[in-house]
């Protein structure tokens, strides 16, 4: 949703430009932008060193730029009693040795299927008890529904809490709190803990072109690396990769002095 907007605001600018975003999975985006059938893409990690060669191969090389920091987001429904989960516990969800709990992704190529699946499954697979869902949207319908059921979604999805459709989302589904070790304090998925890390699931967010400088792709990264652009996720609750410097002069003369 983030990107949606920042799209928006840099057409109401560029008004001559064209932009269109489209929500893809992880392999889709890579791919659209192997095969260019998009210019830029988001995703929430750097290209792997695999897919470098296979750009290279075509004489390729992306442009990559860190532009903010998000995170993967555990949601139950609304009315759920349990609000804080181990690391553990859903490391035992996810592998299957625990199935009090059924787990939902958004799509079975998604870079939140990767991403847990490389770091707390490293060589193993997903228990019985987890699944996909077509996208976003339809998890979020199942999860509101279900019983005994987590969601994993990109924070993003739930961070802007001003956003009409965020608000809507949230009378349904709630975000979990995690804790590093069982017993210990967890934390929620949130401006604050995303910057500082004590939520255990933060994650970067990258946005990379193929196209040559001069071009319309490269002025929109250089929009969302921006002032306008990082101050935009910034007030979507993501944390910006660049932070605008601020001056402030301290008058410490006391009043009424000279």
């Amino acid at each position: 949703m983030p990107m949606k907007n920042q799209a928006a605001t840099f057409l109401e600018i560029y008004s001559n430009s064209q932009i269109d975003v489209s929500y893809v999975n992880e392999v889709q985006a890579i791919e659209g932008l192997f095969n260019d059938s998009c210019k830029v893409i988001l995703l929430s990690r750097n290209l792997s060193e695999a897919e470098m060669k296979k750009f290279a191969a075509k004489n390729l090389f992306p442009k990559q730029v860190c532009v903010a920091k998000s995170a993967l987001a555990f949601i139950v429904p609304a009315g759920t009693s349990d609000s804080v989960f181990s690391i553990e516990k859903l490391k035992s969800f996810l592998s299957g040795a625990d199935t009090s709990y059924r787990i939902v992704f958004d799509n079975e190529n998604s870079g939140a299927t990767r991403y847990l699946k490389d770091s707390l499954l490293p060589g193993n697979s997903f228990g019985k008890n987890c699944f996909a869902a077509k996208n976003t949207e339809e998890l979020i319908k199942m999860v509101a529904a279900g019983n005994k059921l987590i969601g994993v979604i990109d924070y993003a999805w739930i961070s802007d809490k001003d956003e009409t459709i965020t608000k809507e989302i949230l009378t349904k589904v709630k975000a979990l709190a995690v804790s590093k070790q069982e017993g210990t304090v967890g934390y929620f998925p949130d401006q604050s803990n995303i910057e500082t890390r004590d939520y255990p699931f933060c994650r970067y967010m990258y946005i990379m072109r193929r196209s040559a400088d001069f071009t319309l792709g490269t002025g929109f990264i250089a929009f969302v690396a921006g002032q306008k652009g990082q101050l935009m996720l910034l007030k979507s609750g993501l944390v910006p990769a660049f932070r605008q410097e601020r001056v402030i002069e301290a008058n410490t003369r006391p009043l009424g002095g000279q």
